[in-house]
């Protein structure tokens, strides 16, 4: 499969996964852009059975080697912030997917990623298990506390489920 197809097949739902985790638009863009270098630079030398599962396992750690690197880079002096909201951003707030993630943040980031993988992008478990390097079993633990945890969280917030 060339890089285009499989750009056009995956890019939306494998940004939709890092804003999940990163929840900022640029740096999403950022982090999606390495993924597709990486994953290029990797399908020249081998082919790759299952693809979709593959990509988000390299988004998956993309966004870790991201974070790594933030932790070890501090700033020198106080950055302002300037607030640049668009109408785009004004939508995606109010969003549900943005409640969605909001619900997610409360929970550990473990059991986030397993919901995020296996309800929001449609993996399999052993797809998600291989994603995150667990056991099936852990994965499926998971999974369960990460969805006990949502429903009490949505019960007490007053969220009825459809």
């Amino acid at each position: 499969m060339k890089l285009e197809q499989l750009y056009s097949l995956y890019v939306k739902d494998l940004y939709n996964y890092l804003f999940s985790l990163c929840r900022h638009t640029q740096t999403a863009e950022d982090l999606l852009q390495d993924t597709f270098y990486k994953a290029h630079v990797t399908l020249l030398a081998q082919p790759i059975k299952e693809l979709k599962p593959w990509l988000f396992k390299v988004a998956y750690y993309t966004y870790i080697d991201y974070c790594r690197k933030e932790k070890r880079s501090e700033p020198y002096e106080e950055i302002v912030r300037i607030d640049h909201t668009t109408p785009e951003m004004v939508f995606m707030q109010e969003d549900s997917f943005t409640t969605l993630l909001n619900l997610l943040d409360q929970l550990a980031p473990i059991e986030k990623q397993a919901i995020l993988l296996c309800d929001v992008q449609d993996c399999t478990n052993e797809q998600a298990a291989e994603i995150l390097d667990l056991k099936l079993n852990t994965l499926k633990s998971h999974l369960l506390r990460g969805r006990k945890k949502m429903r009490s969280i949505i019960e007490k917030g007053g969220i009825k489920n459809g």
